[in-house]
């Protein structure tokens, strides 16, 4: 049977106001400015995001008169790192967020964005996760232990995806992406199996629609977009992909409204950030989320499909297992999993059969 599913948003909110995806979308940035009535940018990005999308935003803006300022976030979206950001001087004068980069960085701009009541605009640099398009912020303390999740009462301003920069990203960086996408159906099949069509929600249906379709394509066209990023190039395949991976997924999770999607696989991401942060800090959230999958899989009913899969997971590169992410197989580590899934909302109104089935699905895991 599915598992109890509850909805943490009431407001469908379905990503962002104005997304862009082309090449030299970036360049777009002084535009996007102007169109919301704003002029002074604040700056925020990692080392590498920044060395790709400087050279293209900073002429822009120096052309349109914005006076702007830049400053690193290194690490994860954390609470305090934001507000020690929002303190400053440069902060106070600015009228606007850019956040430049992966998910953290992108969280992170959100959440000074909304708590500051000041629009924002994002340039992701890969397709690793939807983070640029839900507006979410994921937290973690300053040790990298998964925090709080800030739903936001309002959606992104602008995304800029610049096909010239997500054409860089290396091949973990968007198989990542293609795996935290796959969850969604994978998930949102486990929440639906076994209810009859007029039971279900509405916005979880459509969610599980859309997902299924996005899951096919990205299957089919992943081996000509990673050829393409070799070549350090974009083609339709990979095109397709980033907008698969990061606007068609940020949708799926806005119709799902925060809450459903979130089962066993994205459950194992979360309470492996808070139990064993230290050990998974250099794990991508895809690649954590694409282990548990390997469990969502088995505890769906698909056990005959979790070899493949996980051949699928290594011919990327991809970890398998909590093992090769660093995590310890003690009998201890297993049982604490084990028991923080059992107790998390991800198996709200299981059977005591049901908790055997996740026994046997989390010795995929490892």
């Amino acid at each position: 049977m599915a598992t109890k599913s509850r909805i943490v948003e009431t407001s469908f909110r379905f990503g962002c106001g104005r997304y862009v995806q082309e090449a030299g979308a970036a360049g777009r940035l002084a535009d996007e400015i102007k169109r919301l009535h704003c002029s002074r940018p604040f700056v925020i990005g990692g080392k590498t995001a920044l060395s790709l999308a400087l050279p293209v935003i900073e002429p822009v803006l120096t052309t349109g008169a914005m006076p702007y300022s830049v400053h690193h976030y290194a690490g994860f979206c954390c609470v305090q790192t934001c507000h020690d950001l929002m303190e400053t001087q440069e902060f106070a004068q600015a009228d606007v967020v850019v956040g430049i980069g992966g998910g953290n960085v992108c969280d992170a701009a959100k959440y000074m964005a909304v708590k500051s009541e000041r629009p924002v605009i994002l340039i992701p640099t890969s397709a690793a996760t939807c983070a640029c398009f839900t507006p979410l912020s994921v937290t973690y303390t300053k040790d990298f232990r998964r925090a709080e999740s800030y739903h936001h009462d309002r959606e992104v301003n602008v995304v800029l995806a610049d096909m010239d920069i997500l054409c860089l990203q290396p091949e973990r960086l968007l198989a990542a992406g293609v795996y935290d996408a796959a969850a969604k159906m994978i998930e949102i099949e486990q929440r639906i199996r076994g209810v009859a069509e007029n039971e279900i929600d509405v916005g979880l249906y459509s969610s599980y629609a859309l997902s299924r379709h996005t899951y096919e394509r990205m299957m089919a066209l992943f081996p000509e977009a990673v050829s393409a990023l070799y070549r350090k190039e974009s083609n339709k395949a990979l095109f397709d992909l980033v907008y698969l991976s990061v606007a068609a997924t940020g949708v799926i999770s806005g119709m799902a409204r925060g809450s459903n999607q979130c089962a066993v696989a994205h459950k194992i991401y979360d309470m492996s950030r808070a139990l064993f942060p230290q050990e998974v800090k250099n794990a991508l959230h895809g690649e954590i989320v694409g282990v548990g999958l390997l469990a969502q899989l088995y505890y769906n009913g698909r056990e005959n499909e979790v070899e493949a899969f996980r051949r699928d997971m290594r011919s990327h590169g991809l970890p398998t297992t909590l093992t090769e992410i660093g995590v310890p197989p003690t009998d201890q580590n297993q049982k604490i999993l084990y028991d923080s899934i059992l107790n998390s909302t991800a198996m709200a109104g299981t059977t005591v059969e049901e908790h055997e089935l996740l026994a046997r699905a989390m010795k995929m895991v490892w």
